[in-house]
């Protein structure tokens, strides 16, 4: 008989509108057995010998879930130096050079989380500065977002690029070492196939411990791509089911047979329809306010787009796409709305990633055709706001309509939370503290709805809401305990709440020491 574990003695939130809270729950095995009364739960762990668990006034919730970890990326953290809070190109080079003087020659030096909105100069190293610090060694930084490079001319080699690939940048008709679109998406290929397995698997098995962490108890993750790589994909396969977290596998492929294969019953995620804002390359229809020049890029032509969508639609999976800028969420919605106009079907939950800086017309759209959005609350909350890169590269009008939750939400939009990690840090509760503290006011939701996002929302995205999401009899036991309740903590306060524990299937997968 399975073991029966009983909770009792704190706040429990269920999720389930139906019934917000209860005094008690039983979990028999990996499943919630049933919501009871105290009295009815303490008397069932007597009877079957169960074991109590006094919460103490402790909160108990459906585990977290994060709809937008890169698992491979974040994982890296365990392997390169961290660059993200340096504060000048001197700095940079120090800190490369310090990790090239303590590896062999030939050794890859690997950076990450390269911001160069936050550097003095606002501009990266160059190749011929990263040549003079580690003239032997090949460099491979990554910014924050991933979506660009710089390599200095040793890397450049050893990654075999051709001088004629698009992406690759200049300055005064010499190669200045940063890459972007195809050479980036080669570059980055090409490096990641140089981990072996054992490294492949650390880094994963470092971001599902980090994610138990912070209450999660299941990631969609996305993986593949041109953002890392497809050999990623057979191991987090092999390996998902020793893991910690419950992985829902968005691969970031083109290939709709491989997918197939894989037994996949979804694809994409981050197939890239633009960019981001911190490098200019998210798609709006007017120029950056920090660089006339550019208005960001398409990837894919209009007609691709709706291939995609047309060949997963018609196989019945579900696809998603990243799109932050508002050319790019147009594109996406205007193919899906031509496939769907051909193919009618109530219940596909085609899915945009981000939906950063869309159109009022187009978030009405997005609720009409039934898409649903994975969106990163803690974006505008870290790096949007009066003086900060949003503001900087948009201008305050443009930058202001940024991750408008509280649209989102009132157009009746099944809108799930995450973090992309490891762009902002993989942690819902900032996520919800985000939510509801964003730079402007008219953008905020309530802390349920905020719960919501990070919970019952984004499991109905994925297609768990059955299984996960909510505290109700029958689905899994996949449990968070808070110190406080999120309902009746301070606004201001959400984010300085602390996880206790975390369950995943009546198994304890984290306890704060």
């Amino acid at each position: 008989m399975d073991k029966t574990m009983g909770f009792v003695n704190g706040t429990i939130l269920t999720m389930d509108p139906a019934l917000p809270a209860c005094e008690g729950i039983l979990v028999r095995g990996d499943t919630i057995a049933a919501r009871a009364s105290r009295d009815q739960v303490l008397e069932i762990c007597r009877k079957e010998e169960g074991e109590i668990y006094d919460l103490a006034g402790a909160t108990l919730l459906p585990g977290f879930h994060d709809c937008h970890v890169h698992m491979m990326g974040t994982g890296l953290n365990a392997l390169g130096i961290d660059l993200y809070d340096c504060s000048s190109v001197k700095e940079v080079l120090a800190r490369v050079a310090e990790a090239a003087a303590a590896s062999p020659p030939d050794h890859w030096v690997f950076g990450k989380r390269l911001d160069e909105s936050r550097l003095a100069e606002g501009r990266p190293p160059t190749m011929a500065e990263l040549d003079r610090i580690a003239p032997h060694h090949p460099v491979y930084l990554v910014d924050r977002g991933w979506h660009y490079t710089i390599v200095n001319s040793r890397a450049f080699r050893r990654l075999e690029l051709s001088p004629a690939l698009p992406g690759i940048r200049r300055t005064a008709g010499e190669i200045n070492g940063r890459l972007h679109e195809k050479a980036n998406a080669l570059a980055k290929r090409r490096f990641f196939n140089t981990l072996d397995q054992a490294q492949r698997e650390t880094a994963f098995r470092f971001t599902a411990t980090e994610a138990v962490k912070k209450g999660i108890t299941t990631i969609h993750a996305m993986e593949g791509g041109i953002l890392f790589a497809d050999s990623d994909i057979p191991d987090l396969l092999n390996l998902k089911e020793q893991l910690p977290v419950r992985v829902i596998l968005y691969w970031a492929t083109e290939n709709l047979e491989a997918v197939k294969k894989a037994g996949l019953p979804r694809m994409g995620g981050d197939i890239l329809l633009d960019g981001s804002i911190g490098s200019r390359t998210a798609a709006f229809p007017e120029p950056y306010s920090d660089d006339p020049t550019t208005s960001g890029v398409l990837y894919y032509s209009n007609q691709r787009v709706r291939e995609l969508i047309e060949n997963a639609h018609r196989e019945g999976l579900q696809i998603a796409f990243h799109a932050i800028g508002e050319k790019a969420i147009t594109q996406a919605l205007d193919c899906f709305e031509a496939v769907l106009a051909r193919y009618p079907k109530t219940d596909h939950r085609h899915r945009i990633e981000h939906f950063g800086f869309p159109a009022r017309r187009d978030i009405e759209r997005a609720a009409r055709l039934g898409i649903v959005i994975s969106t990163q609350p803690s974006f505008t909350y870290l790096r949007g706001g009066p003086g900060t890169v949003y503001n900087t590269r948009l201008g305050t009008e443009r930058e202001r309509r940024g991750y408008p939750l509280r649209a989102f939400l009132d157009a009746g939009i099944v809108v799930g939370g995450g973090s992309d990690s490891d762009v902002t840090p993989m942690d819902p509760l900032l996520g919800i503290h985000a939510a509801v503290n964003p730079p402007y006011p008219e953008n905020k939701v309530t802390v349920e709805e905020a719960l919501a996002m990070f919970t019952r929302e984004a499991a109905k995205i994925a297609f768990q809401e059955h299984q996960t999401g909510t505290i109700e009899e029958g689905k899994l036991a996949d449990l968070v305990i808070l110190d406080h309740n999120p309902l009746l903590t301070e606004a201001a306060s959400l984010k300085d709440i602390t996880v206790l524990a975390t369950m995943k299937g009546g198994k304890w997968v984290y306890k704060k020491e």
